[in-house]
């Protein structure tokens, strides 16, 4: 990914946001580990689920593709599911996964409705008088 490639400030919110919490996400998981606490399971599939969904987003978000606005929704669910059960645990890198997963949460969820929004109008009349089908960004 290359942040030239991102085409406007709210991509690139979603792509540093998105970057963000697989960073966290994927320390979270780390650190559960080294806790070597069975309670510690479900946070940890969760943080490497979160982690590797954000690396997909991350590679298909900056060139637009068709799939993007799936991926970012199936990106959400997990990371709502990752806050919920870090949320269950004390640990300061918990707490902060929680953090820094509402921030993308937010980012991502302003993408997909920008994105509902501009896709709303359903068709454009192509310059020949022909309807032509509108492609979302995301």
């Amino acid at each position: 990914m290359r942040l030239q490639d991102v085409e406007t400030p709210q991509q690139r919110a979603v792509v540093d946001s998105v970057a963000r919490a697989q960073q966290v996400c994927e320390w979270c998981a780390d650190q559960c580990l080294q806790h070597a606490d069975q309670q510690m399971i479900e946070c940890i599939r969760l943080c490497e689920d979160v982690s590797e969904l954000g690396e997909t987003v991350l590679a298909f978000v900056p060139r637009n593709s068709r799939f993007s606005r799936r991926i970012l929704q199936t990106f959400v669910q997990a990371a709502r599911a990752c806050q919920q059960e870090c949320r269950k645990h004390q640990h300061a890198h918990c707490q902060e996964c929680v953090q820094i997963l509402g921030q993308a949460i937010t980012a991502v969820e302003q993408q997909l409705t920008t994105g509902q929004q501009g896709s709303q109008s359903g068709q454009q009349r192509h310059s020949s008088g022909q309807m032509q089908q509108h492609q979302p960004e995301l």
